[in-house]
C-alpha cells in the first residue's frame, strides 16, 4: 500500500510538473513597445499608474499601460506603429491605452489589445488580430484590415475600409464588412450594420420643400426688394428643385436662400463630400460682382475646424460669365448658363489647419442685385 501510494504521488507530481511546463511555455509572453512615427500639434502621454500628462516631443517608444492623446488645442495628430506591423493614427481629441501589447517568450503567437477612451482613430492591422475596448463594447479588428474607431460622445463607430470588424457588447456579436458601419451605443446595444456613408443633412433632396431649413433673406437697403423662392423640377423628372429669383429695383446688395442648422461631429470621416445638381440662368453682376462674393448660387458650410472652438467659413460661388473681370478668386466657379450640372467636393480635401471637425450650419443662397439659380439633389455625406 505505501508503495502505491508512493507511486501514485510520482505520477502526480510528474503530471504537475508536466501541466505546468506545457502551460508556462504556451503561455509565457514577452512585452513589446510601440514606436511612433510621427507627430504633429500637442501630443502628451502618461505612464503607467501615473496621472502626469507629459509632452510627447522627441520620445520615440511607449511602452505597455501608457496612455496618448491628442488635446484640440493645436491642429495635432500622432502616429504608430507595433510589433507584428500594425499602424493607428490618432486624431484630434483621441486618446489611447497600450493595455496589452505581448509576443509569446517560445511559440508563435502575438496579443495586441488597446483601451480608446475618446475621439477617432484610425487603425491598420498587420498580420495579426487587434483588439479595441471601448467604453460601452469591445471592438475585434481582423488582420490586413483598414478602420477607424470613434468614439462620438456615448456612440462608438466604426467604419471599415478594409477587412472585417466585429463588435461585441450586450450579449451580442456583430459582423461588419467591408464598406459597412456599426454602432455601440450608450447602453451597450448593437446598432447596424449600415451603408459607411452617413448623410448629414435632413430632407436634403428639398423632398418636403423648406421642410428643416430656414429661410434666408437679406437685403442691404430697405428701398430694394428681397428675392422670390419657388419649388420647381429639378434635373431629373420627379425630383424637386429650389429657385431662387430676385429683380432688384435699386441695385442694392441681397440674399436669398435657405439655412440648415447643424451640429455635427464629423472628425472621425476621412471624405465629407458636399454633390448638389445647379442651374444658374442669370445675373447683373459679373464673376463674383462687387464684392467678390456675389453669385447667382452659392453653397456655404460654416464648421469648427481642428483646434476648438475655431469657426471656418466654406463657400463657393457658380457664375457664367465674367466680362467686367470681377474677383473670383477662392470662391468662384465658371459654370455653363442654363444647363444642370453637378457640383462635387469633398471638404475634407483640405490643408490639415481647416479640415472639419464639427459642422455648425449649411446654407444654398443666391447672392448679388438680380439673379436666377436653381439647385436640386442636396446631398452632404460623411465617408
Amino acid at each position: 500500500m505505501i508503495l502505491c501510494l508512493a507511486f501514485v504521488t510520482f505520477c502526480a507530481l510528474v503530471f504537475a510538473a508536466f501541466k505546468f511546463a506545457v502551460e508556462y511555455v504556451s503561455t509565457a509572453e514577452v512585452d513589446q513597445s510601440a514606436h511612433v512615427t510621427a507627430s504633429r500639434g500637442q501630443v502628451v502621454f502618461s505612464l503607467p499608474g501615473s496621472a502626469d500628462r507629459t509632452l510627447l516631443e522627441n520620445r520615440a517608444d511607449l511602452g505597455v499601460g501608457t496612455v496618448l492623446s491628442v488635446d484640440r488645442k493645436t491642429v495635432a495628430s500622432a502616429d504608430l506603429v507595433f510589433f507584428d506591423d500594425s499602424r493607428l493614427k490618432l486624431l484630434g481629441g483621441a486618446s489611447v491605452e497600450l493595455t496589452r501589447m505581448e509576443v509569446g517568450r517560445f511559440i508563435n503567437q502575438h496579443s495586441l489589445l488597446l483601451t480608446q477612451w475618446s475621439g477617432p482613430v484610425r487603425y491598420a492591422t498587420g498580420g495579426s488580430p487587434m483588439e479595441v475596448q471601448a467604453p460601452n463594447g469591445l471592438v475585434q479588428l481582423a488582420a490586413h484590415g483598414d478602420y477607424t474607431v470613434w468614439l462620438d460622445g456615448d456612440v462608438t463607430r466604426v467604419l471599415v475600409y478594409g477587412g472585417e470588424a466585429r463588435l461585441v457588447a450586450g450579449g451580442a456579436s456583430v459582423p461588419v464588412t467591408e464598406g459597412r458601419r456599426a454602432e455601440i451605443d450608450a447602453i451597450g446595444q448593437v446598432h447596424g450594420t449600415f451603408e459607411r456613408q452617413m448623410s448629414l443633412l435632413a430632407n436634403s433632396n428639398l423632398a418636403q420643400r423648406d421642410q428643416n431649413w430656414i429661410a434666408w433673406d437679406r437685403p442691404n437697403s430697405p428701398l430694394d426688394v428681397n428675392g422670390k423662392r419657388f419649388w420647381v423640377q429639378g434635373a431629373d423628372e420627379g425630383s424637386t428643385a429650389l429657385r431662387v429669383l430676385r429683380e432688384s429695383v435699386k441695385a442694392e446688395h441681397g440674399e436669398t436662400g435657405l439655412i440648415q442648422p447643424l451640429d455635427r461631429d464629423v472628425s472621425g470621416f476621412r471624405h465629407l463630400w458636399l454633390k448638389a445638381m445647379v442651374r444658374v440662368d442669370y445675373a447683373d453682376l459679373s464673376g463674383g460682382g462687387t464684392l467678390g462674393s456675389e453669385y447667382p448660387m452659392m453653397l456655404r458650410v460654416k464648421y469648427e475646424g481642428p483646434v476648438e472652438n475655431s469657426l471656418i467659413p466654406w463657400s463657393v460661388g457658380l457664375y457664367y460669365a465674367n466680362p467686367d473681370n470681377r474677383p473670383t478668386e477662392g470662391f468662384g466657379e465658371q459654370w455653363p448658363q442654363g444647363e444642370w450640372k453637378q457640383y462635387s467636393v469633398d471638404l475634407m480635401d483640405t490643408e490639415a489647419s481647416t479640415v472639419p471637425f464639427r459642422l455648425v450650419e449649411f446654407a444654398v443662397m443666391g447672392q448679388g442685385h438680380s439673379y436666377d439659380a436653381r439647385i436640386a439633389d442636396i446631398s452632404l455625406v460623411g465617408d
